[in-house]
This record gives C-alpha cells, structure tokens and sequence, in this order.
C-alpha cells in the first residue's frame, strides 16, 4: 500500500477556506475542527450534542489563529438540520470549498443475538437499528449531494475544492459483530467510489475517504483495556483529523480510502485497483473495465 504522507505546508492551504464539517462535537471531529481552526480555516461544525459542541467551540476560539470556528446543534438525521449548517456558512463567506462528512455513531447492541431473533421478536420494527443507519449511511449520501449543490454554487477555484467521508476499517473488510455499523462504513466506500469519477470532471471537486482502524475515541472503550495490553496498533484522534484533512487539502489525491493504523496513513485503493486481474480473472477484469467505458459517467442508463 502507498503511504499517505501528512505535510504541513499542505494543511496550510487551507487558511482561509470555508469547512463544513458534521460529528464535531468529541474524538476525530473535534480534533479535526481544531487542526483545521489552527490552520486558518473557516470551520463551521455540528453535533447533537449541543453542551459538548459549545466545549470544542469556545476550546478552539480560546487558541490564537487566522481562521474562526462555529458550531450549530446539528442532527444529521434531520434534512433541513444538515442544511442548516450549510446555510450558515455560505451566507457568511458565499461559499463552501471543503464538506467533511464525520458524523458517526456505535453499533445499537443486541439486535442479532440469539433472543433478540425469535420469531415473535423480530414483529418488532428495530427503530434504533434504523435510526443508527440513518446517521451512519443515509445521512452521508445526503451530506455530499448537499456539498456538491454547494460547492458548485460558489465561485470557481482550483482542484483545491473537496469531499472527505469519515468510513472505518469496518467499511473495507469484515468487522464481526458490528452488524448495523459495517453495512453503513461499507455504503460510505461505495459512495465515495461513485462519486470519484463524477465530482472532479462535473464540479472539480475531489471525493476521498477515510478508514480509520482502532481510535482513542468513545467507539472503542469498550476494548481499550485489551487492546493496549495487547500492543496493537492505536490512532490518536488527531493522527485520524491528520489524514481528513490531508485528503482535504492536496489537490493530488482524489477517489482514495486511507487505511489509518498507528497514527499513519495507506492509500487501500491502488492495491485493490492492481490486483483486479488476479481476484476477479483477467479476462473477465478487461471485459469489466470496456463495460465501465461503456456506462462512462452514468449518463443515460440508470433511468
């Protein structure tokens, strides 16, 4: 896998760059408002959580910096929620030139036990199971078309303009037990995967996509303990923000899932694009890439 270097004179092309950003109120998102803050950009950010939003906002205020931040309750299960924090920023500045989409919540417990799979337990509708893909998945999707409507209403820049999706180790190979969690991480690849090709060539925007493995963060208290006793690989939230805005920022990168382990950064796409020959055949791999030049940007066949 190609590493992804950070580079701070990168991180420092985002002064003065209007940043929406969701999920801001704790871990990654919190330490990726303040890295971006820090940097000089405009950060506009929302959470539910309203108490713990207005910690990281006045936080963030309280360091010295070019840039400014602020935060809007948000619930991103919420349409016109979503919308709003857009809104607050583009009235202010008249533009949006970087969406990161960091909203995220555990896996709801006991759904797929053995108890919870009765018969006469499943004539239930399992609303919370909904309602945490609702935030992890759905949500995203509506996140990046709100982006792009956004970013294509402001005034025309260089390739610098982007889209960073927060997916997880779970969305790009088996995550045992987190049922709920791994289907939405999973989704969050596929959508960055359909709007690679798209987004540059129609809007120039760039569309990349973050999978962070085990993080310091609320997600994995669970097993902290263990984990560490066990000396394996543990990102600091500020290591996972690094690489966010990394991929925000560098107007090289474009359709990538960064692998973060240890603090550092692997691009998991070039290895899975290299090696399509042998686990798909190779005849089959050049009949599938002719079938994609076939259906091109999409245009016309997904009536």
């Amino acid at each position: 896998m190609t590493a992804i270097a950070f580079s701070q004179s990168v991180l420092d092309t985002l002064k003065d760059k209007v940043v929406v950003l969701t999920g801001g109120a704790q871990g990654v998102g919190a330490a990726t408002v303040q890295l971006a803050y820090d940097a000089g950009a405009h950060v506009y950010f929302g959470d539910w959580a309203a108490d713990k939003g207005k910690e990281v906002e006045a936080a963030v205020r309280a360091s010295s910096s070019n840039g400014t931040a602020t935060f809007l309750q948000v619930d991103v299960r919420e349409y016109a929620s979503q919308l709003a924090l857009f809104d607050a920023a583009f009235e202010k500045h008249g533009r949006v030139d970087v969406a990161i989409s960091c909203a995220a919540v555990a896996e709801p417990p006991g759904y797929f036990e053995p108890e919870a799979l009765s018969l006469e337990a499943i004539r239930t509708e399992p609303q919370e199971l909904k309602s945490r893909l609702d935030i992890n998945l759905t949500s995203v999707l509506l996140f990046s078309r709100m982006a792009l409507a956004y970013i294509k209403a402001s005034p025309p820049t260089d390739f610098s303009r982007s889209i960073v999706l927060v997916s997880s180790i779970a969305g790009i190979t088996e995550a045992p037990g987190l049922f709920a969690y791994s289907t939405a991480k999973h989704g969050v690849i596929g959508l960055m995967r359909a709007l690679r090709p798209v987004a540059p060539l129609r809007y120039g925007v760039r569309v990349n996509a973050i999978c962070p493995w085990a993080t310091d963060t609320q997600l994995l208290a669970g097993v902290k303990g263990r984990w560490v006793k066990e000396n394996l690989p543990l990102n600091q939230p500020a290591d996972v923000a690094a690489m966010i805005l990394q991929c925000a920022a560098d107007k090289t990168l474009n359709g990538k899932s960064v692998f973060v382990a240890g603090g550092k950064g692997y691009d998991t796409e070039e290895g899975y694009d290299k090696t399509q020959p042998q686990w798909m055949g190779e005849q089959l791999a050049e009949e599938w890439n002719r079938g994609q030049r076939v259906l091109g940007l999409g245009d016309g066949w997904t009536d």
